[in-house]
């Protein structure tokens, strides 16, 4: 529904929209809201509770005493502060241009599509920045071998070595954890001969079988025995307008993440996870928040997308995750 004058309407009808690109096209190119899913939060800026090796590893008596009081705990928690900051894209629907191709799209919807694309696009730069890069707080733990080494590289060990470790950081097994791999590594690990030995005995590989590159993220994640495998294959043209086009990855090659990860908008934040994307929903209802309004003097129609975020880790630096530089 246009809008009748310069007020700006909420679209929820476009949200819609905006919520089943996501549910498509965007799950298979953008990992950023699986990587630090959404909470909800009240105020603009804030403290949170920051997870700490104390609060979930300290092993106290639970036996009753001979006074007949019970043991009390504490929780140990750090602190970390959150601030919102508000993100937005508008598109301008020309009227002349709607009418031109009203019979092959609808202006409204193939906008709100563009534009949760970039929106997507721009907070995974922003979680890429918070989690997997160069000067990141977590630990870069070398592997045995580099994997483009792929007669002696050995990434399953590797990985091993991190899910073992996480494991006896937080107590939660590693059946929870996910990967979080860019495209180029994820294709040098399944170059390497120790994991086509692997997918060779598992998947019998070969004649008939399964070959390395036909190998799906179910599988490896089943192969490494964790939740899940995000491969990271996003892009983005890094030169300004005018300029040649520059396909740059949004997420560092070389380096692999093994993560605790919240499970959806309503996981507790007290539980070992990587982190969130804090919404301050006074301001922003909704991510995305899709809305419209009449520019008359231009004749044409402006959609907005928007939302008011904070990218935060939650559990201290290496507590719920495994960097492997690989």
């Amino acid at each position: 529904m246009r809008p009748e004058s310069s007020t700006v309407a909420l679209r929820r009808d476009l949200t819609q929209v905006a919520n089943e690109f996501d549910a498509s096209a965007a799950a298979l190119m953008f990992i950023g809201l699986s990587v630090l899913p959404v909470m909800r939060v009240g105020e603009e800026s804030a403290k949170y509770p920051t997870i700490t090796r104390e609060s979930i590893k300290k092993a106290e008596s639970d036996a009753r005493g001979t006074n007949g009081a019970y043991n009390r705990i504490t929780g140990e928690f750090g602190e970390g502060i959150y601030a919102c900051e508000e993100h937005g894209l508008e598109y301008r629907i020309d009227d002349k241009m709607r009418k031109r191709y009203a019979s092959f799209i609808d202006a409204e919807q193939a906008a709100t599509r563009i534009l949760r694309y970039k929106h997507r696009l721009l907070h995974e730069k922003r979680v890429a920045a918070a989690t997997l890069n160069a000067t990141t707080v977590f630990t870069q733990n070398a592997p045995v071998t580099v994997w483009s080494t792929f007669a002696t590289a050995t990434p399953l060990v590797d990985l091993g070595a991190g899910m073992a470790a996480l494991e006896d950081n937080t107590g939660m097994p590693r059946a929870m954890l996910s990967l979080i791999i860019p495209q180029t590594d994820k294709t040098e690990m399944l170059a390497t001969t120790e994991v086509n030995d692997k997918i060779k005995y598992t998947y019998g590989g070969g004649n008939g079988g399964i070959q390395p590159w036909q190998i799906s993220n179910a599988q490896i994640a089943a192969m490494l025995g964790i939740k899940q495998v995000l491969v990271a294959a996003s892009s983005y043209d890094s030169k300004e307008e005018g300029y040649a086009e520059t396909n740059t990855k949004i997420w560092t090659a070389g380096r692999v993440m093994l993560a605790y990860l919240a499970e959806g908008e309503n996981a507790p934040l007290e539980m070992p996870q990587l982190g969130r994307t804090m919404l301050w929903t006074a301001d922003a209802p909704a991510f995305p928040v899709m809305e419209s309004y009449r520019e008359d003097q231009t004749r044409g129609d402006i959609l907005r997308i928007r939302d008011n975020t904070d990218e935060v880790l939650v559990a201290a630096a290496n507590l719920a995750s495994y960097v492997v530089t690989t």
